[in-house]
């Protein structure tokens, strides 16, 4: 018997019991959008997925070994990495598929909002798409602690802590996550069954949303078109470039995990496994949050202990639930996209926020400010290098919009990068700054949208 006619008895007896042969021609008539946008956006999804998958195959090999407890946490995870054959590669494995994951969803998360993939039909798939960006900070931050090292735990110590700034219910929700006042092993028991029980049901709940929500809508076409002018048949075509994307995405993972298997170093992005923690032992030196947490990081410093009778921790964080409740909520807010108009305004918006959490992480990583051992970094030197180097993104942001999309509003850019100017040449401080940004940006949307107001009454006239 020939190699195609046990293949088609093969089919055949799975299209009888599993309707095989109505999947692939679902999937031969699915086409990928091509238009006047790169597709290359369209492989973020996929990549992430496969980072994703990375995840979980080698959590349940860690799992095989890793035994959460004051005397069992940090012991497990040395033998994984010492005496267990290539549990080292494993473990490295895991966490740069973790920071890669992330990587892949917050450029995907970015790009889709500057295509404005989320028009209608697509509301939904953008709120399950920014349910699955926060659930993987949840992994991110509830995974941190696991190996019970020093870094861990005072990392820890420190991230739980800004959470006594949620306003009334701060203190008790502070202990429901360490499970007391203080980070205890009761903390690592509750993280431990939060990142593998908890998180990842929730995940594979709204992963099955999401991808059924595309599956049936299908990927989002080119800006004014109700459907993609033409296409590419998602199978074969789209999924063998997939499939030899996630192939380079593996090698370059295993690239990192062998020849960096404890991080490059940067603070947010190394995970040696040091000393056990501590409790009694004085602060681990420069703690520092991972890298996505950076900015708010960065942002929780630039505030005063009190501003205007609120405590300053607090009013940092209701502008990050401002800031995300936005992002959230972006669908409906631009009106004008769901007509399919342009709108350069929240294109504006994307790019100045892309400029404001970069500066913010930069600053965090204290660019240019010399320091070492003792020696602390200068603020202000700090905050000049950093300045130089978003200023030189804007340019880029800046000529790629004007040249390439013919686009000239740059309200919420402009102010941004004014706030950096003010703060970073001049030395203002950061909130000063911001507020002296906010309000002359206010002003100019002002002006604008009391102009359109002339030019309808005009018309009616």
């Amino acid at each position: 018997m020939s190699s195609s006619t046990k293949s088609n008895s093969l089919l055949d007896w799975a299209d009888q019991r599993y309707q095989i042969r109505g999947l692939i021609e679902f999937l031969k008539h699915k086409e990928v959008p091509i238009g006047g946008h790169s597709m290359v956006w369209y492989y973020l999804g996929g990549t992430t997925l496969f980072f994703f998958t990375i995840q979980i195959l080698s959590g349940l090999l860690l799992l095989l070994y890793y035994q959460p407890g004051q005397d069992t946490s940090y012991e497990t995870i040395r033998y994984i990495t010492t005496k267990v054959p290539f549990g080292w590669l494993i473990r490295s494995v895991h966490v740069w598929s973790a920071h890669l994951m992330i990587l892949s969803l917050v450029v995907h998360m970015f790009s889709t909002m500057l295509l404005k993939a989320y028009r209608p039909p697509r509301e939904m798939t953008w709120v399950t798409g920014f349910l699955l960006f926060s659930i993987s900070l949840g992994f991110g931050f509830s995974g941190y602690l696991l190996p019970w090292n020093e870094l861990a735990y005072f990392a820890t110590s420190v991230g739980t802590d800004s959470v006594k700034s949620v306003p009334v219910i701060g203190q008790w929700l502070l202990e429901v996550m360490r499970g007391g006042p203080d980070v205890t092993i009761n903390t690592l028991y509750r993280f431990f069954a939060l990142h593998i029980v908890v998180l990842p049901i929730t995940i594979f709940a709204v992963i099955g949303m999401h991808l059924v929500m595309i599956q049936r809508q299908g990927m989002a076409p080119p800006r004014g078109h109700e459907t993609s002018p033409r296409g590419m048949p998602f199978f074969p075509n789209f999924m063998l470039r997939d499939l030899l994307l996630w192939l380079m995405c593996l090698i370059g993972l295993m690239t990192l995990a062998v020849f960096l298997p404890y991080g490059p170093g940067l603070p947010g992005v190394e995970w040696e496994l040091g000393l056990k923690a501590n409790p009694l032992a004085p602060a681990y030196p420069g703690i520092k949050p991972e890298w996505y947490f950076l900015w708010i990081y960065q942002l929780l410093k630039e505030f005063p202990a009190h501003l205007f009778g609120v405590e300053g921790p607090e009013a940092a964080l209701g502008l990050v639930s401002v800031i995300m409740g936005i992002w959230a909520l972006i669908p409906w807010l631009d009106r004008k996209s769901r007509q399919g108009l342009p709108t350069p305004g929240f294109t504006d918006y994307g790019n100045a926020s892309i400029l404001f959490i970069g500066y913010l992480t930069l600053k965090a990583w204290d660019l240019g400010g010399g320091g070492g051992g003792d020696v602390l970094p200068d603020p202000a030197a700090v905050a000049r290098t950093c300045a130089i180097i978003i200023l030189g993104v804007a340019a880029v942001q800046i000529a790629i919009r004007v040249l390439v999309y013919h686009h000239w509003r740059f309200t919420t850019t402009g102010a941004v990068l004014l706030q950096i100017i003010l703060h970073g040449f001049f030395g203002m401080s950061y909130l000063l700054a911001g507020a002296i940004s906010f309000v002359l940006a206010m002003g100019v949307y002002i002006i604008r949208y009391r102009g359109r107001e002339r030019v309808f009454e005009g018309a009616k006239s």
